[in-house]
């Protein structure tokens, strides 16, 4: 029998999403936001030219504070993309964590009479060899609009996070996931997605994000893409999954200091108080 992908409700349990992930690659989440938010985004963009538009973080404080931060996504992100490491000096040891950061953010329009895309994967940035030791990549991608077999469903290879290199996907793998405005998936950045050609003559519209570890490159450079006058203007949370943190235990630092106590204190060593980055 076929591999089908399997669907969750938005209030499931992660542990669970997260072994189907392992095995599949992709999951569907029904209803994952309001069809409002959906609307909420786009008046937000406004117009929305052919093909790909990046910094989405930084064009709709909606996406960026609420779509970007679902508390299902933000709880796999912390699970997949998580490193800890041991450090040694001058006779102790201690812990320290890296936590993920915001690759990048992007709507993707597939416009009447487009042709399709992909096949590819995410982490093809971060130089992987698979399988994958440990991913790089993890997103998440809300249907704006239906997204349907006639106008730009996604084409995925379920399982083909588990494949070597040398393999590549035919079209007799490939399953079409279809999702109602306002689902979303979530997949590994080692999967083989693409989407198919759209034979309406409305558009369809992804919103997606993808995370990587601290300690990588952002596909996107988020502090250029959400520059600091904006990004000032969201919550904490927000601020430090862009990459306003540092990676531990010294990674994105700033003169040995946060980012954020950097920007806070503009520099001046006297007002700040001095943090163990380790």
């Amino acid at each position: 029998m076929p591999a089908i992908v399997k669907r969750f409700s938005a209030t499931a349990d992660p542990h669970e999403v997260h072994q189907y992930l392992k095995a599949d690659g992709v999951v569907v989440i029904e209803g994952a936001a309001t069809r409002e938010s959906m609307d909420n985004v786009l008046e937000e963009v406004g117009p929305v030219p052919g093909g790909q538009t990046f910094a989405l973080a930084a064009k709709s404080a909606t996406f960026a504070t609420k779509l970007l931060m679902n508390p299902l996504y933000i709880d796999l992100v912390k699970r997949i993309l998580t490193d800890t490491c041991i450090i040694y000096y001058e006779q102790e040891r201690t812990v320290s964590t890296s936590e993920p950061q915001v690759s990048q953010t992007s709507i993707l329009t597939v416009q009447p009479g487009s042709a399709p895309w992909g096949l590819r994967r995410q982490d093809e940035c971060h130089h992987i060899t698979h399988p994958a030791k440990r991913e790089t990549d993890f997103g998440i991608a809300y249907a704006a609009t239906d997204i349907t077999k006639e106008n730009g469903a996604i084409r995925a290879i379920i399982g083909s996070n588990n494949w070597t290199d040398e393999r590549d996907p035919t079209k007799e793998e490939e399953y079409l996931i279809e999702l109602r405005k306002g689902d979303c998936i979530l997949c590994l950045g080692s999967i083989y997605y693409g989407q198919t050609a759209n034979n309406t003559d409305q558009p369809s519209v992804l919103l997606s994000a993808f995370s990587t570890p601290g300690y990588r490159r952002q596909e996107e450079n988020q502090y250029l893409a959400v520059p600091w006058n904006v990004a000032q203007k969201y919550p904490t949370e927000v601020q430090r999954f862009l990459g306003y943190s540092v990676s531990r235990p010294y990674g994105g630092s700033v003169e040995h200091m946060e980012p954020l106590d950097f920007l806070k204190v503009k520099g001046d060593w006297s007002k700040y108080n001095p943090v163990d980055l380790i």
